[in-house]
């Protein structure tokens, strides 16, 4: 439950008159609200108060004069549902009388229009035709020219209004708010000129390639425009080769004319891949509750008028309580006009922005047949100078074993030959 639902049940709260739910339900909100409690300490504070006054005895006569103004006020309600009745049998008879003579009318016209008919069916028949041309509705165009709008009577007040019950409802009436009361009817005109309520917003996800400058360069231009970035939610979401992607969610309030401007802005910049956005009219919804205050406030004067001329404190107390939710209402409906006029003059871009990395594409191109042809005949070249240096190393590294072994065989391959020469 809400608190002006709650300040309105805390009378019948002290008196135990409410449900058990409902005590519960008042019992639960008292916990955890402490301006509603303070609401009901200072309700029983006045209640104690009243009760420790010391009775008084009313003035001489007075007992005396209250019964005989009582008695005059019954005199005069039993007068008046008297005319009332007289007045309403009168109205009935001429009521029936006047249908009677309407329907004898009605069969004396059918008559006589039977026997028009006869002989002049060519002649009504080229006059409708034309009534139907010419009737026109208000502003519409015959024969090049506007015709004149006709004038709307003003619905007569009723008389009746004196005695209707108490009802805080209002209604229009060309441009005019009238509040119906016990007492009065209380009518307020609006003159000035309604200015139009657009609510614009948009909401944008896109990409970049530099999250960081991007961000500079939005600061600056939504500087330039007079608006402000009213949020601002900036994570990393990727790690790749050890840089880091930037992701942000963004809210973005600037002026309603500059609206546009930013979203051209943002498209020229961003690769933007969604995009969604909305004008919505409050105008009717914001002059209705600009109204509804006005007539609040006019109720508000009344009830403070009559707060001064009561005369008991249960008159006070009622009158009191209706004030309190009078104000909640009307402070209820400014906070929803300055919210409408605030939506209105500064419009509203949710930004979605994710960082994406530069495409790096590298096409490597095959090597020609003459360049692999050198490649080769480098490599073999390469090849035999590596094997005829390793062939001079072994060999120097070996000399101290390989020359004694060559001169032994030497000396063993010459005696080999001449013991073979003696022999033959």
């Amino acid at each position: 439950m809400k608190c002006n639902e709650i300040s309105d049940k805390l009378s019948l709260y002290i008196d135990n008159e409410l449900s058990p739910e409902e005590m519960q339900q008042v019992e639960d909100h008292l916990n955890s609200c402490e301006n509603c409690q303070k609401v009901l300490d200072e309700y029983k504070n006045l209640i104690s108060v009243l009760q420790n006054l010391p009775e008084e005895e009313p003035p001489e006569g007075y007992c005396k004069r209250l019964h005989e103004k009582l008695l005059m006020e019954r005199s005069q309600k039993e007068t008046k549902r008297t005319s009332k009745i007289k007045s309403f049998s009168r109205s009935k008879w001429l009521k029936y009388g006047s249908i009677a003579a309407a329907l004898v009318l009605v069969l004396l016209v059918a008559g006589i229009n039977n026997l028009g008919n006869m002989g002049l069916g060519m002649k009504a028949e080229n006059e409708s035709a034309y009534d139907m041309s010419s009737e026109q509705a208000p502003g519409q165009y015959f024969g090049g020219a506007a015709a004149p709008a006709v004038p709307m009577e003003e619905p007569a007040m009723p008389e009746e209004a004196e005695g209707m019950a108490y009802d805080d409802s209002y209604k229009y009436n060309r441009g005019e708010i009238t509040y119906q009361s016990n007492d009065s009817i209380v009518t307020t005109s609006s003159t000035e000129q309604r200015e139009m309520k657009i609510i614009k917003t948009g909401t944008i996800y896109a990409q970049t390639e530099d999250y960081d400058k991007f961000l500079s360069d939005l600061s600056m231009k939504v500087s330039s425009l007079g608006g402000f970035m009213e949020s601002n939610n900036t994570q990393v979401y990727q790690v790749y080769n050890e840089e880091k992607l930037m992701y942000g969610n963004l809210k973005i309030r600037v002026p309603q004319e500059s609206f546009y401007e930013l979203v051209d802005y943002l498209e020229n910049t961003l690769d933007v891949r969604r995009k969604n956005i909305n004008e919505t009219d409050v105008t009717k919804e914001y002059y209705e509750k600009d109204n509804k205050v006005k007539n609040l406030e006019i109720q508000e004067q009344h009830l403070r008028e009559l707060f001064e001329e009561a005369t008991t404190v249960e008159e006070m107390l009622l009158i009191e309580n209706e004030l309190r939710r009078i104000r909640t209402e009307i402070d209820a409906l400014n906070l929803s006009l300055s919210d409408i006029n605030d939506r209105a003059k500064m419009s509203t871009i949710n930004l979605e922005v994710e960082e994406v990395m530069t495409p790096s594409l590298t096409i490597k191109t095959k090597d020609s047949l003459w360049d692999r042809s050198k490649a080769g005949f480098i490599n073999t070249v390469n090849g035999i100078i590596r094997s005829v240096e390793n062939l001079i190393v072994g060999i120097v590294s070996s000399s101290p074993i390989l020359v004694p072994a060559v001169i032994i065989c030497i000396i063993g391959f010459l005696k080999i030959r001449k013991y073979w020469k003696k022999r033959i």
